[in-house]
Order: C-alpha cells, then structure tokens, then sequence
C-alpha cells in the first residue's frame, strides 16, 4: 500500500519537476533555489484555498445551469478562472516582492513555478483516481504531455504579462488584466475541448497550439534579451510580437483550410 501511494506522488509530481528544472536552468541570471522551491510548494498549497471555492461553485452551477452552458461554466469559471487567480496571487503577492525579483525573467521562473506546483499536487487526484480504471503509466503519461505542459505555457504567458505591469508603468493594470485573461482562455479552452458537443476539438487544439507557440517563442526571446543584455522595452517588443502573430495566423489559415479540405473530401 505505502509502494503504490510512493509511486502515485512520483509520478504526479516528476513531470512538473523535470520541465520546472529545464526552465530554470535557461536563465542566465538563476534565481535562488530555495524562493524557487517556495513558489512551487506554494502553488501546490493553492489546492487548499480552491478547495473551499470549488464547492460553492459547484452548487450554484448544478442549481443554474444545465448541458453545454453548466459544462463551459465548469470550464472556464469553476476550473481555469479560479486555479490561474489563485496562481496570479502566489506570483503577485509574493515573489515579486522578493528582492530577488529584479529582471523580466524572474516572472517567467516563477510563473512556471507556481503553476507546475498546481499541476504537481492536481496529478495526484487525477493518478489515484484514474489508477482504478487504466494504468499508472497511461494517466502519468497523458496527464505528462497534455495537462501538466500546459499548466507551464500558461505560467509562461501570466509571468511575462506580470512582468510587463511591473517593468513598463505604462498599462500596467491592462497587462495584469490579460496576466489573468489569456491563460484562463487558454485554459478554460482546453478543458472546454475534451468534452464539449459544439466546439470542434481539433479546432480548440489548434487555437491552444498557436498560444502555446506564442508562449514558448515569448519564453525564447526573454532569454534570447537576457543573454545579449537588451533592456526590456515594450516598444521594441511589439515588432517581434506583431511579426509573431502574422505566423500564427498563417498557420491557423493554413491548417483551417487543411482541415476543411479533408471534411469535404471524407
């Protein structure tokens, strides 16, 4: 019994942890360990606070919803807007006022931080319940490439929005609007996908897939900065944004007529 419980946490929490090490080991400037650690304990302790929400959610959605709009509500509301607030508040309310928050960076570590803590402990109810009906691999590796990436590419996107509100005065309450707006979308979006009866799965896949493009590309280039030493200014930055966005929806183009192709042909 105590084997099975030690694999089950193993397995929740080596996915976070290996992705969690990769992106700090990119950052030229590492942030200290121990703060590192903190967030990601923290992220993990956000369970705690959801967990006196989710029922109160879940009795007004059963008492006034029903089908496709109980089920968007469960989405987006219930499981992606509440999960990225509570992530939003470890970052916000604690490491950026830590010293050591003092580059642009610093919001993507800890932004990854805290949501793979999230990811980390969210496995385990996932695994245990999971285990009884398929394999402790299969869920580990679903949950492995599907869930736990994506908890990470919205750490990225929420870091990087909190740390434009911090770095560049200008708009400020507007970046930490959309710190909290895209990876909820991103978010509720992907949640929405796995069982919803209007929105095309594949479509929603595609539409993640640009995001989380756009997320590892904005990750790439904070590093890319950071290395060569370029100042954080949101003025340059929106040609390299603006220059991404063209490929993105080239792409979406590209695949949407694909997709209609092998509709009409099949």
């Amino acid at each position: 019994m105590f084997f099975n419980h030690f694999l089950h946490i193993f397995a929740a929490f080596l996915p976070g942890v290996v992705i969690l090490i990769y992106v700090y080991k990119q950052d030229y400037f590492p942030e200290p360990k121990k703060l590192v650690f903190k967030t990601f304990l923290f992220g993990c302790a956000t369970v705690l606070g959801i967990d006196l929400i989710i029922p109160v959610l879940d009795n007004f959605s059963e008492t006034n919803f029903k089908g496709e709009t109980y089920y968007f509500f469960d989405s987006f509301i219930r499981a992606a807007f509440v999960e990225e607030i509570f992530k939003a508040i470890v970052i916000v309310f604690y490491c950026t006022r830590k010293s050591a928050f003092d580059e642009p960076m610093d919001g993507i570590i800890y932004g990854v931080a805290a949501s793979l803590g999230f990811a980390a402990y969210e496995n385990i109810h996932y695994i245990q319940y999971f285990s009884q009906k398929t394999s402790l691999i299969d869920i580990s590796l679903v949950r492995a490439f599907s869930a736990v990436p994506m908890h990470a590419l919205c750490g990225v996107m929420m870091g990087f929005l909190i740390t434009l509100s911090i770095f560049e005065k200008k708009h400020n309450y507007i970046n930490l609007f959309l710190a909290i707006f895209i990876p909820v979308g991103m978010h509720g979006l992907y949640n929405y996908s796995l069982g919803s009866k209007v929105v095309s799965y594949h479509l929603a896949n595609v539409i993640l897939f640009v995001f989380f493009l756009r997320a590892i590309y904005l990750f790439r280039d904070m590093k890319r900065r950071q290395r060569q030493g370029i100042l954080f200014h949101k003025k340059n930055y929106t040609i390299t944004v603006n220059n991404f966005i063209q490929a993105s929806t080239s792409v979406l183009l590209i695949y949407l007529g694909l997709n209609y192709l092998v509709t009409i042909t099949f």
